[in-house]
């Protein structure tokens, strides 16, 4: 059989003899195991989006803060990428937002396949995503991530028997030479995504280029 913790709440009352001796206890036990995989949950949630189970804003400006300070202290380069999916808007409409949910999901699961272990993938809301890439080497290195996420969203989605055609724009803001801090990061990546919608979706850019 397959082995599981399981969680007790035990109390109890020590029995004496004449001399003061401790022979044996009496007391009763609770299994709590449901209890605590409830306040599990809720922790789980607190810093996970309940949809994708990817980190949250929260954990992913955590994650970003520690990635920053790593980089200082190594004098390396990271990147943050931000991800929107062009014209989501029209799935939730036309298909409702079961539909659209089941698209994220799937979105969710192929970006996991676009990142190192090293790295951070979160839903920043919405239907957008980010990357922290760590230890980046070259502009190259932000160049392979993102050619392999639009590579990853380029076969269609089967969504209640329908076949949708997704793409994505990406906003990528380096760390140090575009900003120093996750927030500002983050606004610049924001920008450079905005970049790359108005030159015709489905495709990068860098901030400020």
């Amino acid at each position: 059989p397959e082995a599981r913790s399981q969680w007790l709440a035990a109390r109890g009352v020590p029995m004496s003899d004449a001399a003061g001796r401790v022979y044996r206890m009496i007391g009763v036990s609770q299994d709590i195991s449901a209890r605590k995989a409830r306040e599990e949950a809720v922790r789980f949630l607190a810093y996970h989006d309940s949809l994708t189970g990817l980190p949250n804003r929260r954990l992913l400006d955590d994650r970003l803060a520690q990635a920053i300070h790593l980089a200082q202290r190594r004098h390396r380069k990271l990147a943050v990428m931000l991800i929107d999916l062009d014209d989501f808007k029209q799935v939730n409409d036309s298909l409702g937002h079961r539909a659209g949910d089941a698209v994220l999901r799937e979105v969710a699961q192929r970006l996991a396949l676009c990142v190192r272990k090293a790295d951070t993938l979160a839903r920043h809301g919405g239907d957008e995503f980010v990357i922290v890439v760590s230890d980046v080497q070259a502009e190259a290195d932000c160049q392979l991530v993102a050619e392999k996420v639009l590579r990853s969203l380029a076969p269609q989605f089967r969504v209640e028997g329908r076949a949708l055609a997704l793409g994505a724009s990406i906003g990528i803001s380096l760390f140090p030479s575009d900003a120093g801090d996750g927030d500002a990061l983050l606004r610049n990546a924001d920008a450079a995504m905005y970049r790359a919608k108005q030159l015709g979706r489905n495709q990068y850019r860098f901030y400020g280029r």
